[in-house]
C-alpha cells in the first residue's frame, strides 16, 4: 500500500513531502510536520498575475481501494462535505491547514524580509551614538511606514488587508514588550493621505499610478 505526503495549494497538488509504504513511518512524518508548522504572519494572499485569498493544506493519502470511508470535512459554512479523489486514485486520511511565513518587499533593499526580521532590522534597530530613536508606525492602503527623524522606511503589501495584518502583529509585540519608543498611529486619516503619497513619491521617485494603486499585482 502506497502513502504520501502533499501539501495542496487552493485544492490543487502543489508538491509532494513524502511518499512511503510504512503507514507508521508515514503518520509519524506527518503529525511531525504540523507540529512543527508555526509561523507568526501566515501566508493569506497569492500575488501571481493577480492577488487572490491563498489557502495551504497538508494532506495525507492512500492508494485508493473500493472499501475506503470517504474523508468528511466543513465547507465556509460549517456544513459537512465530503472531499476524495475525484479519479479514485488516492484517499484522504488527514488533512490540516498548512502555514507559510509572508515575506515583505521593502523599499530600497533587494531581499524580502519576514514579520520577524521587520521587527529585529528596522523597528527595533538602534543608531550609534544617537540615544533612543523615537518612531511612529502608520500604514495607508498596502502601505506601511516606519517613521524615524525625517525619514522613512516603506514595507509594501500585497493587498490592504495584509498592511493592516502586518501592523496589527507589530503592534501586538510592542504591546507584549512594553516597548516605550515607539508609537503606533493606525491608518492615515483622509486629511494627511496627500501629503503622504507626496512623501513616498518623492523617496521612491515613482510615477502617481504606482504609488495610490493598493495592490502589488491590480
Amino acid at each position: 500500500m502506497g502513502y504520501r505526503i502533499i501539501i495542496s495549494c487552493n485544492g490543487k497538488k502543489k508538491k509532494v513531502l513524502y511518499k512511503s509504504d510504512d503507514i507508521k513511518y508515514i503518520k509519524k512524518k506527518y503529525f511531525n510536520i504540523k507540529d512543527k508548522n508555526k509561523v507568526l504572519f501566515p501566508k493569506k494572499t497569492n500575488a501571481y498575475k493577480k492577488t487572490n485569498p491563498v489557502k495551504y493544506e497538508l494532506i495525507l493519502m492512500k492508494q485508493w481501494e473500493e472499501d475506503d470511508v470517504p474523508f468528511t470535512d466543513r465547507d465556509e459554512l460549517g456544513r459537512t462535505i465530503e472531499v476524495g479523489d475525484i479519479n479514485k486514485k488516492w484517499t484522504i486520511l488527514h488533512k490540516d491547514e498548512y502555514f507559510y511565513e509572508e515575506k515583505f518587499t521593502i523599499y530600497g533593499i533587494n531581499e524580502r524580509l519576514t514579520s520577524i526580521e521587520i521587527i529585529k532590522k528596522m523597528l527595533m534597530k538602534k543608531q550609534k551614538g544617537k540615544g533612543i530613536i523615537i518612531k511612529q508606525v502608520n500604514y495607508i492602503n498596502n502601505k506601511l511606514l516606519i517613521h524615524q527623524y525625517d525619514d522613512f522606511d516603506l514595507v509594501v503589501c500585497k493587498c490592504p488587508e495584509d498592511c493592516k495584518r502586518l501592523y496589527d502583529v507589530l503592534k501586538d509585540f510592542y504591546d507584549n514588550n512594553k516597548v516605550k519608543n515607539i508609537m503606533f498611529t493606525g491608518a492615515i486619516g483622509k486629511l494627511s493621505i496627500t501629503n503622504t503619497y507626496k512623501m513616498i513619491m518623492e523617496k521612491t521617485g515613482w510615477d502617481r499610478w504606482k504609488t495610490y494603486r493598493t495592490v502589488t499585482r491590480p
